[in-house]
C-alpha cells in the first residue's frame, strides 16, 4: 500500500512540475489566452495539492480513511439504487400478480386491501413520488395534476410535508420497498381463517379436508 501511494505522490510531483503550454510570446501576454491558461494552470495545482492533502491524510489515520470511504460508498449506493416512480409501479404490477394467483378465500386482507387502494389512487392519477436522494417515499394526492378546479390549484390547501405521514403509503430504500414488501409477505394467508392465539382453524370442518 505505502509504494502504490509513493508512486501516486511521485506522479503527482511531476504533473506539478509539468509545463503545459509554452512560454508566451510578448505580444500575447496579458491577452485573454494568457489569463485562460493561468486560470487553468490554477485550478491544476489546486486539484494536485488536494490530493497530496488527501493522500497524506490517508497515510497517517488509515483507519479514519477506511471509514469515511465506506460510508462514502454506502451512501453512493443508496443514491444509485434508490427506486423511481417507475419501479414502484413494476412492484404494484408485480404484487397484484402474485394476489390474483390466489384463491379469495386465503389472500390476505391486509394484502389485498393495500393494493386496492392503490389500485384506485393509480386509476386516478393520485400518486405521487418525492425523492430525497438516498431515498424516496410515495405518497397519496387529494388531486390529479390535470384537474383544473379551484381546490386543486391553490397553493394554500395543498398537502405539506407535515401531511405526508398521513398519505404515505410506501418507502423506497436501497432498491426495495419496504412497506409493500411487508404488507405482501404472507399475501396468501388469510388471518381470519386461524386463531391469532392458538394458531389453530376458526373451522375446522370447514377449512380442513382430505384430500384423497
Amino acid at each position: 500500500m505505502s509504494i502504490l501511494m509513493q508512486n501516486i505522490r511521485n506522479k503527482a510531483s511531476k504533473i506539478a512540475t509539468t509545463r503545459w503550454l509554452p512560454e508566451f510570446p510578448e505580444r500575447l501576454k496579458g491577452g485573454r489566452i494568457e489569463k485562460w491558461k493561468n486560470y487553468w494552470g490554477g485550478v491544476k495545482r489546486d486539484y494536485i495539492e488536494a490530493t497530496e492533502d488527501v493522500i497524506k491524510s490517508s497515510k497517517e489515520s488509515p483507519f479514519k480513511t477506511t471509514i469515511i470511504l465506506g460510508i462514502s460508498g454506502f451512501l453512493g449506493y443508496c443514491v444509485k439504487s434508490n427506486p423511481t416512480l417507475e419501479d414502484y409501479k413494476l412492484n404494484y404490477l408485480d404484487n397484484s400478480l402474485d394476489i390474483l394467483q390466489v384463491n379469495e378465500t386465503i389472500r390476505n386482507k391486509k394484502s389485498e386491501n393495500l393494493q386496492n387502494y392503490i389500485s384506485r389512487a393509480m386509476n386516478a392519477n393520485l400518486i405521487r413520488r418525492n425523492n430525497y436522494g438516498l431515498f424516496s417515499i410515495i405518497w397519496v394526492d387529494d388531486f390529479a395534476p390535470e384537474l383544473a378546479v379551484f381546490a386543486a390549484r391553490c397553493e394554500y390547501i395543498k398537502p405539506t410535508t407535515s401531511d405526508l405521514r398521513a398519505r404515505l403509503i410506501d418507502v423506497g430504500f436501497l432498491g426495495r420497498w419496504w412497506i409493500s414488501s411487508r404488507k405482501m409477505l404472507e399475501f396468501d394467508v388469510n388471518d381470519d381463517e386461524w386463531d391469532s392465539v392458538t394458531g389453530m382453524p376458526v373451522q375446522p370442518s370447514g377449512q380442513l379436508k382430505q384430500m384423497w
